[in-house]
């Protein structure tokens, strides 16, 4: 036998027969122009396919293996197509309503068992040819004579009976081809019946074929039958050898029910309404679709034949291009100081939509920003509490737009400082860090010791600030605030925190607070007084600090030591205000700390 090599392709075809009371068993030959072994099995093949007639109708389809032939090349599509189905790999074979394997499984005895197998459909088949010879029309009564279940496909194949050659077309010798197949209509896949028929459920397919390679118009025939998809066995065939006589039928008639026209692109449709005549109807569009609608059509002219039995008619419709309709914001949405979501109706036709913006008091636009085929975006980077013109347009993918439509509205207030928190906590200074917020040209803070009444103010354009001059154990209360560049150019304080600095440790320290090691002279004073007292006697040096009672330094120095003793005059600033203040005066490990009054 010879090896098949086959590809993959599709083609359609359709038939015509007469009801069926018996059994008819389906034989699909597989074989070659150019096979040899073909060539010797045929003729004893094909008489006992002619002694059987009334028992089984045979089908040839023909390989692509291992030569030339034309029947192939004809229909290379439906044939391949039919050998891949039943995974044939050499040539000749058959199957027997849709078992066996080799030629030689087809004999006398297992026609005879197979003929006996109670049929589970009846197919009533008639097929008629137009009166100018082009066209093959069939129709297939399929009835259930019981209950079946399964993957059932109904198919109708059109077989030219007998196709004779004085010289033979391939290399094998052969010159009469029987029963070649044609065509498989509506295709090679078949028409899916339902998955449960009862019995004296029937199903009618109507299917037609433009007739091509036909070499002679009179011994066309129609075989129809009924296979599960899924073990392959065929339940029922039908055979119409000849064609039905047929009676001219009235044209159907063609009324529009919409047109849509393009807009963009390729997105135009015309939907058509089809009556009288004789259904069902075949449909055939100048684009070269075959169903009643048409969709993704670009502008143009286009036209439709509906052949309904013998009888056909064209309609014309024209699509026009129409313009892109304007994309517009309908909302202003998700306001923060520094955003908003934009909202908009879909356009139909539009690929994508861009947004564009600017200040309400100015001319110049942003730079517009492609968003893509969505219903919605955000703007961040606004500034607070501005009055803006927001513009949308659709755009058809070829980059054409009705163009912008604005609409204004504004963006929320300074946004306040939501949390904040102290860090680095120490006895004399403080960490402050805080979130940032979505709009921010830098931030204001205060603090004070608690029950003073004076707030020490300090701005940054950071979210953190150290204050170093904090009084040891004490508690202070501290309020935090955003600054923005447009009115209100300033949010909300937060609420007053706070915090309290740890007591004055030094390692190794000796503190000496006894009033005879730290003398301020006179006390109270107005302002000028004299500090003496005494550290180990190798100190050199000290250092003097004073404070105010919310830990701002009003007064700091070095002081010379003379075998670790000193006495100094201190005048203070003019601006030193009348009250309590701290002294601190620290050599090396050492401390020595009093209060200070002024009463000027």
């Amino acid at each position: 036998m010879s090896k098949l090599l086959f590809s993959l392709s599709f083609c359609l075809l359709a038939f015509g027969s007469s009801a069926q009371t018996q059994r008819l068993i389906v034989v699909e030959e597989f074989t070659n122009a150019s096979c040899g072994p073909c060539a010797l099995s045929n003729p004893a093949f094909n008489t006992l396919m002619t002694t059987n007639a009334t028992k089984v109708v045979c089908i040839r389809n023909h390989s692509s293996f291992p030569g030339y032939d034309p029947f192939y090349t004809q229909n290379s599509v439906q044939n391949q197509a039919r050998t891949i189905y039943y995974q044939v790999t050499a040539v000749p074979t058959a199957r027997m309503d849709g078992g066996g394997v080799f030629l030689g499984d087809i004999t006398q005895a297992s026609i005879d068992a197979e003929s006996l197998i109670a049929p589970s459909f009846t197919i009533k088949l008639v097929y008629s040819i137009s009166s100018d010879n082009d066209s093959l029309y069939a129709k297939a009564t399929v009835k259930a004579l019981s209950t079946i279940s399964g993957s059932l496909k109904a198919h109708i194949v059109v077989v030219e009976k007998m196709i004779s050659f004085t010289t033979p077309p391939g290399s094998n010798g052969e010159k009469d081809f029987p029963m070649v197949m044609k065509k498989m209509l509506p295709t090679e896949t078949g028409t899916l019946l339902p998955a449960t028929m009862n019995a004296g459920d029937s199903v009618v397919i109507n299917v037609g074929w433009l007739m091509a390679n036909v070499y002679n118009i009179n011994q066309l025939a129609v075989v129809s039958f009924v296979q599960d998809n899924n073990t392959k066995n065929i339940k029922q065939a039908a055979y119409a050898p000849t064609p039905q006589t047929v009676v001219p039928t009235t044209p159907p008639t063609i009324t529009i029910n919409t047109i849509t026209n393009a807009i963009c692109t390729n997105n135009g449709s015309i939907n058509i309404n089809v009556s009288g005549g004789t259904a069902p109807y075949i449909y055939h569009w100048s684009n070269n679709a075959t169903t009643q609608d048409v969709s993704a059509l670009a502008a143009g002219n286009y036209s439709v034949t509906v052949t309904g039995g013998t009888a056909s008619v064209t309609a014309n419709f024209t699509v026009q291009q129409s313009v892109l309709a304007h994309a517009i914001i309908n909302s202003v949405t998700d306001k923060t100081a520094c955003s908003v979501k934009l909202n908009w109706n879909m356009v139909n036709g539009a690929a994508s939509y861009r947004v564009k913006y600017k200040q309400a008091d100015s001319s110049l636009w942003s730079s517009p920003v492609t968003v893509g085929n969505v219903s919605s975006y955000t703007l961040n980077g606004l500034k607070p509490g501005c009055r803006y013109n927001f513009a949308l347009a659709a755009f058809c993918a070829s980059g054409s737009s009705s163009g912008y439509i604005s609409v204004e509205d504004s963006t929320g207030k300074c946004e306040a400082v939501l949390t904040s928190t102290v860090v680095n906590n120490s006895s004399t200074s403080v960490t402050f860090s805080w979130t940032s917020t979505c709009y921010s040209i830098g931030y204001r803070f205060v603090y004070r010791a608690v029950g003073s009444t004076t707030w020490i103010a300090k701005t940054c354009t950071t979210t953190n600030y150290t204050v170093n001059t904090l009084l040891p154990n004490t508690t202070y209360e501290y309020r935090i605030k955003n600054r923005c560049d447009v009115a209100p150019n300033v949010a909300s304080w937060t609420n007053s925190n706070f915090f309290t600095t740890s007591a004055q440790r030094v390692e190794n320290e000796k503190v000496n607070q006894a009033a005879a090691d730290l003398l301020i002279y006179p006390n109270p004073n107005s302002g000028s007084f004299y500090l003496s007292g005494s550290f180990n006697e190798k100190a050199a040096s000290a250092t003097i600090e004073i404070y105010n009672g919310i830990g701002q330094s009003i007064y700091s120095g070095n002081i010379l030591l003379e075998n670790g003793t000193f006495e100094i005059p201190v005048t203070l600033p003019a601006a030193v205000s009348n009250g309590i203040y701290f002294v601190n005066i620290y050599s090396g490990n050492e401390k020595q700390v009093s209060h200070l009054l002024i009463q000027q």
